[in-house]
């Protein structure tokens, strides 16, 4: 058995992350993109700035109505971004150290890419460098998947694959310590008759709603928070997913 962190997980699975996750509904999360743009955004510009895209899932479908760059820490996922979008540019990058010196009309960072800030110093620190990055009226978007207020301590997850040559099993449990989701997958793969068994370390902050507001005005936003990517307004108690909305 063998311990892999955040890079090194994903330089040995990148290649299986898009079957994990392939049940995800990118396009109603970019049409909430789109719509969110065009409701809150006071500028003109078509740039787009994907942070931790990943393996580019949402820049191809954006991609149609914006300039795209995309930001990842992992080479390996980008490879696979980059064949995925050829017409857009990605960059190595690390959301906690981003400066790209230039500016963008909508900043966003999906799919709880957010916790991999792991206190509210980082946190503070990364939506500064979104603002930064930021055309005055551009738009800032991202989710938590994690929050103190929806906190389930010990939910267990399982992801399955089920192909003819190819079964994926990913199992989580939930387990908080302080502001940190110490996130312990447990991760097993068959493949053309070979098995390989994993188990990926992910270190993720799990944020209070109302500092994390008080953080984004602090830095200067405006903000919306909706539920779901749709047009309603998240509500405490409600059990959904909040998206963050915040404009320059």
């Amino acid at each position: 058995m063998e311990f892999l962190g955040e890079g090194d997980l994903y330089r040995k699975f990148a290649g299986y992350y898009d079957k994990i996750y392939e049940n995800v509904d990118y396009v109603k999360e970019a049409e909430f993109i789109k719509w969110a743009v065009k409701t809150h955004k006071q500028n003109e510009g078509r740039k787009l700035l994907d942070v931790a895209c990943g393996t580019g899932t949402h820049a191809s479908v954006l991609i149609e109505d914006f300039q795209v760059i995309g930001v990842d820490i992992s080479e390996d996922m980008m490879k696979i971004a980059r064949k995925k979008v050829p017409n857009a540019q990605f960059i190595h990058g690390d959301m906690k150290k981003l400066d790209l010196r230039e500016k963008f009309d909508v900043v966003i960072c999906m799919f709880s890419a957010i916790h991999y800030n792991t206190s509210y110093n980082e946190l503070e620190t990364t939506l500064k460098n979104f603002y930064n990055q930021l055309n005055d009226g551009g738009v800032v978007i991202f989710d938590f998947g994690l929050n103190q207020n929806n906190w389930i301590e010990g939910l267990v997850s399982v992801d399955t694959v089920v192909e003819e040559d190819l079964k994926i099993a990913r199992i989580c449990q939930s387990n908080r310590e302080g502001f940190v989701f110490n996130a312990n997958f447990v991760f097993l793969v068959k493949e053309n008759g070979k098995v390989d068994f994993d188990i990926d370390q992910h270190r993720l902050g799990i944020f209070d709603m109302e500092k994390t507001v008080e953080i984004m005005k602090k830095i200067g936003f405006e903000i919306n928070i909706y539920a779901d990517f749709s047009s309603k307004e998240w509500e405490n108690g409600e059990g959904e997913r909040p998206i963050f909305v915040g404009v320059k």
